[in-house]
């Protein structure tokens, strides 16, 4: 009897997709016919709260029991709607950032085969049949090869095949996700580039060459472990590596490690962040802190997962890192402007939508400025001020799409520094500030909380 597989069909997969967005529309329909007949603000807010998070829960189930580019393209998607949705809905749709559940070995067999051949599937020694982690994409087995310990990424059947279709029609259904915000943005581009992404993490021929080159770029950083690509043993579909050991973080974490320690790991990330952007141009953009493992007796931090490492050119690092000192000036009107030449604001935007986008900027600067220093990751105050002006921004815009060249570098940052408040750190980041941009601003903020309108008020 055939056990649990994933959805490969066309038809299957699109039926699954336009039954949650029937259901999605059909609670919102419902909501806004509330809105006009209810009078009490008490019991609308109740009942928006309560749609928000049925929402949520269809958009979660349906899509994780998917996997593949619309798992992949749901956690983004989960990500971009952060500002939007009530935190309980946020809560829920955060769901499909964790460990996926694995499908039976039956249904990867045939993938192993097509891709190894006989002789190569002689090779792996002791494969076992259950997972020891799943994802989006695929799940990994264990084994020997040459009587070494390697991980064996398979991808799911099917799965590669599906993105196109997949991502063609989350965008006819992205008026479930911007309806949120009633908005006229046009989220093309972001689709297109989710589209590329989602080919280039299916591409395991490309995963196991960033490996070798991440391993490259590495080598003689003794704080860091880049697992070893097996080609003799991978394929398209097939990745090999070598078994590497350690603490997954939020053990570790958990562990309760000295300061000195969670302030070495910190400084290596950040470290490693601003060689990846500022030197090579080679970023893994993948958030997921399960992208991290933790050596307690050697004190390094072993690295995974290079599928979505992306290159950016040398002309667009230069370009960001002018809009970097230009938001550094302080200077509202060039930081407006700076926005609108890069790409991440609409010229046509209302004033309190480029209002907004200033106050957003001059917020994201605050850590690094020298006033700030060291900055406390876990600094309450900063963190709601920051959600709410995000917020503010998110719903005053009108026309602008998520900045398509830098949403996965971003989303990278933004990773790095939810992981520097798990750590409960206090870091001078001034260092870092002269590696990507130059001068550390100095300070000129304006009373918390206060939007540009305000202050002029």
């Amino acid at each position: 009897m055939s056990g649990k597989g994933p959805k490969t069909g066309v038809m299957s997969r699109s039926s699954r997709l336009f039954g949650m967005a029937a259901k999605v529309a059909s609670q919102e329909m419902r909501q806004r016919m509330r809105s006009k007949l209810t009078s009490s603000a008490d019991k609308l807010a109740s009942t928006e709260l309560a749609t928000r998070i049925a929402q949520a829960k269809v958009i979660t189930e349906n899509l994780s029991e998917l996997k593949g580019a619309a798992m992949k393209a749901g956690q983004l998607l989960s990500i971009d709607a952060s500002d939007i949705l009530p935190e309980e809905a946020r809560e829920i749709l955060s769901k499909l950032q964790g460990m996926a559940d694995p499908v039976d070995f039956e249904h990867l067999e045939a993938v192993l085969l097509e891709d190894l051949g006989e002789e190569g599937l002689s090779r792996l020694e002791g494969l076992e049949r259950e997972a020891a982690a799943a994802a989006s994409i695929g799940q990994v087995h264990r084994a020997r090869h040459a009587g070494e310990p390697v991980a064996v990424k398979i991808q799911y059947p099917g799965i590669a095949d599906s993105i196109d279709a997949d991502v063609k029609m989350l965008e006819k259904l992205a008026d479930s996700f911007t309806m949120l915000a009633r908005s006229k943005i046009e989220l093309t581009e972001l689709f297109e580039e989710m589209r590329q992404i989602l080919h280039l993490e299916a591409d395991y021929h490309r995963e196991l060459e960033n490996l070798r080159h991440y391993g490259e770029l590495l080598e003689g950083d003794d704080r860091f472990i880049v697992p070893r690509a097996f080609p003799e043993v991978s394929g398209r579909r097939v990745l090999t590596m070598s078994w590497e050991v350690g603490t997954p973080l939020k053990d570790w974490i958990a562990s309760g490690p000295s300061q000195g320690e969670r302030e070495d790991f910190a400084r290596a990330v950040l470290d490693l962040y601003c060689r990846e952007f500022y030197r090579w141009g080679f970023v893994q953009t993948d958030p997921n802190h399960g992208n991290y493992l933790y050596r307690e007796d050697t004190k390094q931090i072993v690295l995974l997962d290079f599928g979505a490492t992306l290159r950016f050119p040398a002309e667009f690092r230069e370009r960001y890192v002018e809009l970097l000192q230009v938001i550094g000036t302080r200077d509202r009107t060039a930081i407006i402007q700076s926005g609108i030449d890069f790409g991440l604001l609409d010229a046509r935007e209302p004033d309190v939508a480029k209002d907004n986008y200033a106050d957003m900027m001059l917020c994201a600067l605050e850590p690094f400025e020298t006033a700030r220093q060291p900055f406390q990751f876990r600094d309450a105050g900063y963190h709601d001020r920051a959600r709410e002006i995000g917020t503010r921004f998110t719903r005053s815009l009108v026309y602008s799409p998520p900045p398509r060249q830098i949403i996965f570098l971003h989303r990278k940052l933004g990773g790095i520094f939810q992981l520097l408040k798990r750590l409960d750190l206090t870091l001078d980041l001034a260092p870092y500030w002269e590696q990507m941009v130059g001068p550390v601003p100095s300070s000129g903020r304006r009373p918390a909380g206060r939007s540009a309108q305000a202050a002029r008020a």
